[in-house]
């Protein structure tokens, strides 16, 4: 992802709520939204809700995109 789009992507991230990132967390780390859902104490299906709120409002397609906003490039300290 180039610099430009990793700037917006952040610029979007302060307009998600406590529990979207909660949720952005968990699918960096690559959880299952049922195992999201079980560390948040919220069902799957909630937690798919979430997940498809975020895509809208990050202007992402993919859950690929979302990990790739949320990860370090390649090459820079974590």
């Amino acid at each position: 992802m180039m610099a430009s789009a990793r700037m917006a992507g952040s610029d979007s991230i302060d307009r998600l709520t406590s529990r979207e990132r909660e949720v952005a967390m968990g699918l960096a780390r690559g959880l299952t939204n049922k195992q999201i859902g079980r560390e948040l104490g919220i069902s799957h299906r909630t937690v798919e809700i979430h997940r498809a709120r975020l895509k809208r409002k990050l202007g992402l397609p993919t859950l690929l995109a979302l990990k790739e906003l949320t990860l370090p490039p390649r090459g820079e300290p974590a």
